[in-house]
């Protein structure tokens, strides 16, 4: 009876180790210093990339002409739209973030930061 209940904790820590694996994600300040990297070493990430990291948090802020995309990817774990971050920042949190700016379909810069109501627009 002791083998089973501990293969079944045994079990269990295992599923919740591969849930708390599968909700880590690339919002983080080392993911923006990766980008910063790349870019300094003219590698940049691309748009699409960017976009496919940062996975269903990712706000975009771009606008695509002619084929070039230019603008922001915003990012804030646990919110995927700018309403849901302003709720946060009305409500006195500090959300914490990351912002990558995106020029020419390239990352160029990418910074870990509080975001502002002034990130937004």
């Amino acid at each position: 009876m002791k083998k089973i209940v501990s293969a079944l904790l045994v079990c269990i820590l295992l599923v919740g180790s591969v849930f708390a694996l599968a909700s880590c994600s690339n919002i983080t300040e080392s993911y923006a210093e990766k980008i910063n990297e790349a870019a300094k070493n003219d590698e940049h990430y691309t748009y699409d990339e960017v976009m496919e990291d940062l996975g269903d948090n990712a706000i975009d802020i771009t606008v695509t002409v002619l084929n070039s995309t230019n603008g922001a990817v915003i990012a804030v774990k646990g919110c995927e739209t700018t309403e849901e971050i302003e709720e946060k920042l009305d409500a006195g949190e500090e959300v914490k973030g990351i912002t990558v700016v995106i020029v020419n379909n390239k990352a160029i810069s990418a910074e870990y930061k509080v975001i502002t109501e002034e990130d937004l627009k």
